[in-house]
């Protein structure tokens, strides 16, 4: 699991930068579960994995245009570079 790999505390501050990072974010709209735990990875969504299928598309759009999920991987690389954590962007 996860929390075993990078220890409580440091999980704590990625997920609190996390939580700080989108909530700073100005986006169309936000739909809530920004953090999900999965095996062996933590899932992200700036705009929420409550969103509808339309919202999502949409802000599929709005980040092809505005590269957020992009910006996004490259502060927690720079914020966390000694995690040793693999980033991907999906669908």
């Amino acid at each position: 699991m996860i929390q075993d790999i990078l220890g409580e505390d440091s999980l704590q501050d990625f997920i609190n930068f996390i939580l700080r990072y989108i909530s700073e974010l100005k986006l169309p709209f936000k739909r809530g579960t920004f953090i999900e735990f999965r095996t062996g990875m933590l899932n992200i969504s700036p705009v929420g994995r409550n969103c509808s299928k339309k919202e999502r598309e949409q802000f599929y759009e709005y980040d092809n245009e505005h590269h957020i999920r992009e910006k996004f991987i490259q502060v927690l690389k720079k914020e966390f570079p000694d995690l040793g954590l693999t980033y991907s962007i999906g669908k």
